[in-house]
């Protein structure tokens, strides 16, 4: 039993009931090895005990603050940003080829369990590395180079645009339009709120990806 999540539990659902070591016999994970997973999970283990969780009500005692029209999170945020990113524990499941290490996503899960609870500060990074992976899957190689990188690094923010007056859960009654310009751009004509790690100082910049329907497509979720 470990002080946040019980190691041997972890090992039960993913080596007996997932049989996760039978990925090494393919050509993804061929080159990975039950060590090198246990590796991953005992640091997150490790840097959670000693430095997530006794810093836990640090964060929430100090809060967040608009300072000067600038959102300041605590600064243990800044602490915990820093080790856990050169760390490399917010892209263990984030492909090689765009600088995480490649593991397969249900690691990445079982590293995550032990962080988790601390929402407060995990809000900002995990939106981050979100974001990144939306441009990753559908952003063109010139999106990827100007913010995709950055983002993983933990250099740059992220959130997801997507709330709006009139749509909350159901998000395919947005009313945002995207509308497509001469050049390739989309003019963006809509309000949106209560946006996730919308501003902080913790990051030198933050993108926002924006959900909007093109002008013309059809209406609810499948537009």
């Amino acid at each position: 039993m470990g002080l946040i999540v019980d190691r041997r539990d972890q090992e039960f659902v993913l080596y007996e009931m997932l049989g996760l070591q039978e990925l090494f016999a393919t050509a993804r994970f061929s080159d990975y090895s039950k060590d090198m997973f246990d590796m991953a999970i005992d640091l997150s283990k490790r840097i959670s005990e000693e430095e997530v969780l006794p810093r836990y009500m640090e964060g929430d005692r100090e809060g967040a603050k608009l300072v000067n029209g600038e959102v300041k999170v605590p600064q243990c945020y800044h602490y915990l940003h820093k080790i856990m990113n050169d760390s490399g524990l917010f892209t263990m499941a984030v492909s090689p080829e765009a600088g995480g290490q490649g593991f397969p996503y249900v690691i990445d899960l079982a590293a995550r369990e032990y962080y988790v609870f601390n929402m407060g500060f995990l809000l900002y990074p995990e939106a981050a590395v979100g974001a990144a992976h939306l441009i990753e899957v559908y952003g063109t190689e010139e999106q990827k180079k100007k913010y995709m990188y950055k983002m993983y690094e933990g250099k740059w923010g992220g959130t997801m645009v997507l709330t709006e007056p009139e749509a909350g859960s159901d998000v395919g009654n947005l009313k945002t339009k995207a509308i497509p310009q001469p050049d390739g751009t989309y003019k963006i004509v809509g309000s949106k709120i209560f946006i996730s790690g919308g501003d902080s100082d913790l990051f030198e910049n933050i993108v926002h990806p924006v959900l909007a329907r093109i002008e013309g497509d059809p209406a609810g979720t499948s537009g």
